[in-house]
C-alpha cells in the first residue's frame, strides 16, 4: 500500500503546481476538484486497509464525506458563484507565472530539508509523503496571498485545509471521526460565507479584485 500512497503524494503536489500555474478562475476550481478527488481516493485507500485491518469504518465514512462536500458540493458553489459575478478579464496575480513555479520548487526543497534535520519524525529515512503534503500546505498559502481575485483566494484556503487533512492521514492514518466531522463543517460554512462575500466585492467595487478594498483607505 505504500506504493500507492506514495503515488498520491506526489500526484497531490503536482496538483499543486498546476494549480499555480493556472491563469484563469474556472481552471482554480476544476484543479481543486482534481486535487480533492485524489484526496477522497487517498481517504478510500486507507479506509479500506483500517477496516481490514482493524475493522475501522469511520475513515471510509470520512473518504464519502469528502466526495460529498470537497469533490462536488463546493465546486459547485464556487462555480455558481463566479457565474454571477461580474466576468473581467484581470491579472490575478502578483508574479508571473514561471517565478510562482520556481518559488514552489524552492518550497519544496525547504520542506524537504527542514523535515529530514526534525528529530523523530523520520529516524534518518526520508517521509516522502509528509515532505509532499507539508508542501502542498506551504503552496496553499502562497497560491493563496499570490492572488489577486477572492475566489483564488478561497482555493488557496482550501488547499491548504487539503494539505493538513492528508497530513494527518500520512501521519496517523486519519484523526478522530468527530474531528474530521467538524473541521468539514467549518470549511463548508467558511466557504459559504466567503461566497458571500464575493458577492458584496463584485457589487460594491464591480470586480472580485480585492485590491479595489484599497480604495475604502481613507
Amino acid at each position: 500500500m505504500t506504493n500507492y500512497l506514495d503515488a498520491l503524494s506526489v500526484l497531490l503536489l503536482v496538483s499543486a503546481f498546476i494549480l499555480m500555474g493556472n491563469k484563469r478562475t474556472g481552471s482554480y476550481i476544476k484543479t481543486f476538484q482534481f486535487q480533492s478527488a485524489l484526496v477522497a481516493l487517498l481517504t478510500g485507500i486507507i479506509g479500506i486497509n483500517s477496516f481490514a485491518e482493524e475493522g475501522r469504518v469511520d475513515v471510509l465514512i470520512i473518504g464519502a464525506i469528502v466526495v460529498g462536500i470537497k469533490v462536488l458540493f463546493i465546486p459547485y458553489l464556487l462555480k455558481k458563484t463566479y457565474a454571477k459575478v461580474a466576468y473581467r478579464v484581470e491579472k490575478d496575480f502578483f508574479l508571473n507565472i514561471p517565478l510562482l513555479i520556481i518559488i514552489c520548487c524552492f518550497i519544496v526543497v525547504f520542506c524537504y530539508y527542514v523535515l529530514s534535520e526534525t528529530a523523530g519524525i523520520n529516524t534518518g529515512i526520508i517521509n516522502n509523503q509528509m515532505v509532499n503534503s507539508v508542501s502542498l500546505i506551504l503552496i496553499g498559502l502562497f497560491f493563496m496571498i499570490s492572488r489577486k481575485k477572492a475566489i483564488g483566494q478561497i482555493v488557496g484556503f482550501l488547499v491548504i485545509e487539503n494539505g493538513i487533512f492528508v497530513t494527518a492521514l500520512f501521519a496517523i492514518q486519519g484523526m478522530p471521526f468527530i474531528v474530521d466531522i467538524g473541521i468539514l463543517m467549518d470549511i463548508l460554512v467558511a466557504v459559504i460565507i466567503m461566497g458571500m462575500m464575493v458577492f458584496r466585492i463584485d457589487e460594491k467595487f464591480g470586480s472580485i479584485n480585492v485590491d479595489k478594498i484599497k480604495d475604502l483607505r481613507g
